[in-house]
């Protein structure tokens, strides 16, 4: 059994739940096709999968990242007014306590854009690839592979992830981001 995706490669996109509850990592097709690994999905598949996938941000992960800028501005501001402050008033010059309280909580924009940018991407990147009959976590071609009648789930014989393929417009696995 050989399993494409691991920790060290670069085309890894995230993690995801496969329909029995397995954490896998998921492949990232157009990082692969950007690197031209071909080895796993046929070059043309591959290319459709990174079309369909895209590059671009959704308007979602869009309004996240201004909100990340604001905050971060707003940060940057407070710091060089504290700063400023200090330079004027002498070092006795205390910042007052809802200033300070407010200061950590300005990176939680950032982190909240960089992990839901991630989600997102993963989501999209699992609905097509079960989409196009492709395991999501190894490229395996699933289209003429028998559903287990236990549970429904397909299982990809070359990594053993089980996934719902007729639940791949509607999710099909549960995102762990």
């Amino acid at each position: 059994m050989t399993i494409v995706a691991d920790k060290h490669k670069p085309h890894q996109a995230g993690h995801f739940k496969d329909a029995r509850g397995r954490k896998v990592a998921l492949l990232d097709p157009v990082t692969m096709r950007l690197l031209r690994r071909h080895g796993v999905i046929p070059a043309e598949t591959l290319g459709a999968l990174a079309d369909e996938i895209g590059v671009g941000w959704s308007k979602k992960v869009r309004v996240l990242f201004l909100i990340s800028v604001v905050c971060l501005g707003l940060f940057v501001l407070v710091t060089l007014l504290g700063v400023i402050a200090d330079v004027i008033e002498g070092p006795g010059f205390n910042v007052p306590v809802p200033v300070l309280a407010v200061l950590p909580s300005m990176w939680v924009g950032p982190w909240l854009m960089w992990m839901g940018a991630r989600a997102a991407r993963s989501k999209r990147i699992h609905r097509v690839m079960l989409e196009h009959r492709r395991c999501p976590h190894c490229g395996y071609d699933l289209r003429l592979l028998p559903t287990d009648p236990a549970d429904g789930a397909t299982v990809c014989p070359e990594c053993g992830c089980a996934w719902m393929l007729d639940a791949g417009r509607n999710g099909g696995g549960q995102s762990d981001e």
